[in-house]
C-alpha cells in the first residue's frame, strides 16, 4: 500500500476481508511527534461500488461520533491510490474470536468472571451509542446490527473495545438500509434482523446475550449446517 497521504506512515498490514484491509501505521506531527495508528482502507476494486462506498462512508461519519472506552474511536477520514481510508485508533491485543479459539485449543473453559466482565464492558459501550444524541439533542438512534466475536477486540491489558459500526443503522445516514436485506453474521442475529424486519437497540443485546452464552457454554448457539438453516434457527428462536 502507497503512503496515505504523507502524515501518514504505513508499518505493516494486520487484517484484510473481502471489502477492505487494516494496516499498523503512523501518525506524523510537529517536532518528531509520532502515535500509532490502524488506517481501513476499502479494497481498490469496491472504490467504485456507490453503494459500499455510501455504507463505508457513512461508517466514518457515525463513529466520528462515537468518544467512549469501550469504542474504537475514529480520528480521520482521507483519500490514498484512488480509494478512501479510515484512520482509527489502534488497539495492542486481539479479537473475541481468536480468543475463544485459542481457549478451545487448548481445553481450556472461559472463566464464568472474565466472560461476565468482558459482556458488561461490551454493554457499557453499547449503552453509550445507543443512548448517543447529536447538538440538537435528538438520538442518533445509533444501533451495531453486528455485534460478534470478531467486532469486540481485548487489549494486552484487558479493556474491551467495540469496533466497526460499518453495518449500523442511524437516522442520519446517507444511505439507508433497504428492507429486506439481511445483514451482519448469521449466528448474531436476533429474530427480527434474520427476518429482515426493521431492528433497534435490543438487536444489539441479544447478539451479547449470544456472546455470553457462547463463551459460557463453550460452544456456538445458533449454527446449522448451512447458512439457510442457520437463519431458520434463529429466526424461531
Amino acid at each position: 500500500m502507497a503512503q496515505p497521504q504523507q502524515r501518514y506512515k504505513v508499518i505493516e498490514k494486520i487484517a484484510s476481508g473481502g471489502m477492505a484491509e487494516v494496516f499498523r501505521a503512523e501518525s506524523a506531527g510537529l517536532e518528531g511527534f509520532k502515535k500509532t495508528v490502524a488506517i481501513k482502507r476499502v479494497l481498490p476494486h469496491l472504490s467504485e461500488k456507490k453503494q459500499f462506498m455510501g455504507m463505508f462512508l457513512d461508517e466514518a461519519r457515525l463513529s466520528a461520533h462515537l468518544s467512549h472506552s469501550n469504542c474504537v474511536q475514529v480520528f480521520d477520514i482521507g483519500v490514498g491510490d484512488n480509494t478512501y481510508f479510515i484512520v482509527m485508533e489502534y488497539v495492542d491485543g486481539s479479537d473475541l474470536k481468536a480468543l475463544i479459539e485459542h481457549r478451545k485449543r487448548l481445553g481450556q473453559p472461559f472463566p464464568i468472571e472474565e466472560a461476565c466482565l468482558i459482556c458488561v464492558r461490551i454493554c457499557e459501550g453499547l449503552a453509550y451509542a445507543h443512548e448517543l444524541k447529536d447538538g440538537k439533542g435528538r438520538s442518533l438512534g445509533i444501533v451495531h446490527r453486528d455485534m460478534s466475536p470478531p467486532n469486540v477486540l481485548i487489549t494486552r491489558y484487558g479493556e474491551v473495545k467495540i469496533v466497526d459500526f460499518g453495518l449500523a443503522k442511524a437516522n442520519s445516514q446517507l444511505e439507508h438500509s433497504e428492507p429486506g436485506i439481511i445483514k451482519g453474521k448469521f449466528s448474531y442475529l436476533s429474530p427480527e434482523a434474520a427476518q429482515g424486519l426493521a431492528v433497534d437497540a435490543r438487536t444489539d443485546i441479544f447478539a451479547v446475550g449470544i456472546i455470553l452464552w457462547e463463551l459460557l457454554a463453550g460452544r456456538r448457539l445458533f449454527l446449522g449446517e448451512s447458512d439457510y438453516e442457520t437463519v431458520r434457527m434463529v429466526q424461531q428462536a
